[in-house]
């Protein structure tokens, strides 16, 4: 099939490029790049009626994503995500018509999957054969799977603050992770990275298309109509402003009679330099400089998109707001009781936006409404510590629980025999007496064999060998494998 781009265009200063993969900001302004296309042979080429009768998700698009040839697709099935109508949420936070874009149903739980499908596939296509990233977790567990998907090396950086349930994830794709500072840090060590490797960035170009495709996919749930708002967590910004491309490309290619429908961008308190900037009524970006709040994945000091998300609500007629941790935590706590949806505290700012803006009178009560709900909340479980408060029955079943899985700490007793098998070679008995006189911890010595099972099971220790001992039970052995290393070191630096 033919591809339909055209050239890479500067946001900023409005210079082209040759659409090539190593060219990811403008050279002249390291400015965002666009990716442009023959709109009108797409138009020429595709209608309503056809796109329908494709089979759903990302890919379905082909003509609007800057791929030359469908062989080189990497892919586990992302985009189709389900629009639900949400009666009584609507109801309850006083609205008449209000949609959830459930982005959590994507592969790795994340609207991210949209867009690392398409910068992997551009990887594969451009012939390379390692990538990295530095992230706080959405993007690094993305990349990991789809890198997997590809057969390529991957090198993710990671700050010590990081989303849990995606440090799992990452681990479990048995990539080579890296320990930073923070989130800059993780950004530092990864450009560093990129004199041998691919760094893929929320704002690359070819990353940013995929990410439109949600906009594609809510106009297509809506009969090819709009809504009249449509809310969206802000971090880099990227995501909202391509929404808005998105809408406009499909405008321009008369898939859409109109483009009337107002964006909405939501941040945390603890973070929120672009609503902030709006806000104010400014145009410059002034960084942040904190990231105080639960939303971890939103909490972006200096948004590389920032300025395009501005544009976007300003040209929409939208607005900006930002809402408290408090709010977050109610909206999380509203999504699982009323409509079934376990969010990640960043996705579910949409929603505590929305309640805001209606509370304060901001939003007609007949608007039809899409909050885009960005990512799973099994991504980040401590929220649900939040959500039991208050009784004492469940606030006892969860510490019961967390004692007993996989922690950031491993769980102290786990974390100790990983640490005397880095040492040496072991046994039951013998790692029960060194947990008691090297580590003072007193367990029971079945309690032992079951850590080691549990560890086993997980890949993170293997059985080296067997000795016959006179008169007792065989003696097996463990040893730490790769995996269980690489776990060790990483969870001795975030627990530093």
């Amino acid at each position: 099939m033919d591809s339909f781009i055209s050239k890479l265009k500067c946001t900023k200063c409005g210079k082209k490029y040759e659409s090539q993969i190593d060219v990811t900001t403008c050279p002249k302004c390291d400015a965002i790049l666009e990716v442009v296309y023959t709109l009108e042979k797409i138009r020429e080429h595709i209608s309503a009626a056809g796109l329908e009768h494709r089979p759903p998700g990302v890919w379905k698009y082909f003509e609007f994503l800057p791929l030359l040839n469908k062989s080189n697709i990497v892919s586990l099935g992302e985009g189709g995500t389900f629009l639900h109508k949400c009666d009584r949420l609507a109801r309850k936070i006083g609205v008449r018509d209000l949609y959830l874009k459930d982005e959590t149903k994507n592969p790795t739980g994340a609207f991210i999957d949209r867009g690392t499908t398409v910068e992997i596939s551009k990887v594969k296509e451009s012939g390379l054969k390692s990538v990295c990233c530095g992230t706080t977790g959405n993007l690094g567990a993305s990349l990991a799977a789809y890198a997997a998907r590809a057969g390529l090396a991957c090198k993710i950086f990671l700050p010590q603050r990081v989303d849990v349930g995606k440090f799992y994830q990452i681990i479990a794709y048995t990539v080579d992770v890296e320990i930073a500072k923070d989130r800059e840090d993780a950004t530092k060590k990864a450009v560093s990275e990129s004199n041998y490797s691919h760094l893929v960035m929320p704002n690359n170009p070819y990353f940013l298309e995929g990410e439109k495709t949600t906009a594609y996919e809510i106009c297509e749930q809506l009969g090819w109509t709009l809504p009249d708002q449509i809310i969206v967590p802000m971090g880099t910004g990227g995501h909202l402003s391509m929404i808005w491309k998105g809408i406009s490309e499909f405008y321009q290619t008369d898939l859409l009679k109109t483009k009337a429908v107002k964006l909405v961008g939501t941040q945390a308190e603890g973070c929120d330099p672009i609503a902030e900037t709006f806000q104010k009524s400014s145009r410059k970006i002034i960084p942040a400089n904190k990231a105080s709040t639960i939303a971890i994945d939103i909490s972006v000091k200096n948004p590389q998109c920032g300025q395009l998300a501005l544009q976007a609500i300003r040209e929409s007629k939208g607005t900006a707001v930002s809402v408290s941790d408090k709010e977050i935590v109610d909206a999380v706590s509203l999504l699982a009781r009323l409509e079934g949806i376990f969010a990640e505290p960043a996705s579910a700012t949409t929603v505590a936006g929305l309640k805001k803006h209606v509370d304060e009178g901001n939003i007609d009560y007949s608007d039809k409404v899409v909050c885009v709900i960005t990512g799973m909340g099994l991504k980040y479980p401590e929220v649900t510590q939040d959500l039991v408060k208050g009784s004492r029955k469940l606030e006892g079943l969860l510490k019961l629980i967390e004692r007993r899985k996989y922690s950031t700490s491993l769980g102290k007793t786990k974390m100790y025999i990983l640490q005397i098998l880095s040492r040496k070679e072991s046994y039951g008995y013998e790692i029960w007496k060194i947990l008691d006189e090297k580590f003072g911890t007193k367990v029971k010595l079945p309690s032992v064999y079951q850590h080691l099972a549990e560890l086993e099971s997980g890949s993170l220790l293997a059985q080296s060998k067997s000795e016959q001992v006179l008169g007792k039970p065989d003696r097996n052995y463990y040893k730490l494998t790769e995996k269980g290393k690489t776990v060790l070191i990483q969870l001795k630096n975030l627990t530093a």
